[in-house]
């Protein structure tokens, strides 16, 4: 997960899902009347949000009779499917946009709403129900003391604030959307990247000096940045599209015991993750992956997994060190 994501969506679920269970329990003439609610709508109905902000717009959707999330892709779009949320980014959203507290009612009209970042609105939010009852609100620039945005409700003339942090987690829907992953992890802890692929192995190492080395009993070859690039990004996070089982049975049957390739991470601290490709799904699209020690069967695209075979079949070597020859 995400270390750094994760403590700023606990801060703001203590901050606001905290006040949210709270004030459930209790009447609303017990609320501090300076505090409002932006709106309210249940997140056991909520089923759609979209997010717009720094020029992107995403959407998300709850299908009917189901409990998972997607991020829409483009319906008139084969190679744009829905692609389900990774869970360790997501988990409290729904919670975090059901009912936003705002710190302040600043003023019952707004004269001049461009003067606040919100004509046009930096951000757009607007959330749904299956009922079809439906909300939008807007965010603006920081107040002054950059603690607090300026929002409000679409078609309400209300000027409110709410916290800064609140807005921050809510905009990296729109400019980091959570996609499906097999897991994430800090990428500045991994330092050891071991993959095996039709029965090869190559290791990558990282040494002091933060750069990475193709490794082996005998030899540390320095590996060519432009080649190398963000594969340790990658490798922190790999994408998924799909999850085909939550509950893998028969592992076997899918190329995954043993596994056609397999990968090692190791982190500064000891600790590693493991994670197995295996043969090509149906579509001939993907390929099946899993943690190992997790129960869920994962789709991975191909390309993506290209990448990883790439690691063994071409490793990047410097282009001024000579790449070994067999034996």
């Amino acid at each position: 997960m995400n270390i750094r994501l994760s403590i700023l969506l606990v801060s703001v679920l203590l901050l606001f899902g905290g006040t949210f269970l709270v004030v459930r329990l209790t009447a609303s003439s017990d609320r501090d009347p300076d505090e409002p609610w932006l709106y309210r709508m249940s997140e056991d109905t909520m089923s759609h949000i979209e997010i717009t902000h720094g020029g992107k717009t995403v959407n998300y959707d709850k299908k009917p009779g189901s409990i998972r999330w997607v991020i829409q892709g483009d319906p008139d779009d084969p190679d744009d499917p829905d692609i389900p949320v990774f869970l360790d980014k997501w988990s409290g959203t729904p919670l975090l946009l059901s009912g936003p507290r705002v710190n302040r009612a600043l003023a019952d009209t707004i004269e001049d709403p461009a003067a606040y970042g919100l004509d046009p609105p930096l951000s757009v939010i607007k959330v749904t129900d299956r009922d079809g009852q439906s909300f939008e609100f807007h965010m603006g620039i920081t107040t002054p003391d950059e603690n607090n945005q300026y929002a409000r409700l679409a078609g309400h003339p209300q000027l409110f604030s709410v916290p800064e942090i609140w807005g921050r987690v809510i905009n990296r829907l729109a400019i980091e959307p959570p996609y499906l992953r097999l897991f994430q992890v800090e990428v500045d802890e991994l330092v050891y990247i071991e993959v095996t692929d039709k029965e090869e192995t190559v290791a990558y190492g990282q040494k002091n000096d933060r750069l990475w080395y193709i490794v082996d009993d005998n030899s540390e070859l320095p590996t060519d940045p432009d080649r190398w690039g963000d594969t340790p990004t990658f490798l922190s996070g790999p994408r998924v599209s799909q999850i085909l089982l939550d509950e893998l049975e028969n592992p076997a049957q899918y190329g995954l015991e043993p596994p056609e390739t397999s990968v090692r991470l190791g982190f500064r601290a000891g600790a590693e993750t493991h994670f197995y490709l295996g043969s090509l799904t149906p579509d001939g699209e993907h390929r099946y992956a899993r943690v190992v020690d997790e129960p869920e069967l994962y789709a991975m695209p191909l390309a993506r997994a290209k990448l990883i075979e790439d690691l063994v079949a071409n490793p990047p070597y410097a282009t001024e060190q000579a790449t070994p020859g067999p034996g």
